[in-house]
């Protein structure tokens, strides 16, 4: 399973090359608000978290996401995932509810995948 840590960039043209092994419209990840690293690939949300979690991060900061590679920057995140689901921090849902979340998450996410 080809699944990439990125701390500093990665091309999208790569992201694309990953994403093929289990999708072909995007690739899901996870991405760590508080260290501001992402995990991109697998076939679930959970096997980019499991790699982000052995690097160090926190659960607690960790939120799960599919990037569709032909949708516009602004609109090619979707904040969906089972790892979302987190009652304590009131999220009950798959998606994040938290849009300061997802405005951290897209910018996080938009400044790791280069053209």
């Amino acid at each position: 399973m080809n699944i990439v840590l990125i701390k500093d960039s990665i091309p999208l043209d790569k992201l694309r090359e990953i994403g093929k092994e289990f999708y072909s419209l995007m690739i899901k990840g996870v991405v760590d608000i508080k260290r501001e690293v992402v995990a991109f690939g697998g076939e679930y949300h959970m096997d980019s978290n499991v790699l982000i979690l052995e690097d160090g991060s926190k659960q607690a900061d960790v939120w799960g996401f599919n990037l569709y590679f032909d949708k516009p920057r602004d609109n090619w995140l979707e904040y969906t995932s089972l790892i979302n689901i987190r009652p304590a921090a009131k999220n009950f849902d798959m998606e994040v509810q938290d849009e300061e979340i997802k405005k951290e998450m897209m910018r996080i996410i938009n400044s790791k995948v280069t053209q």
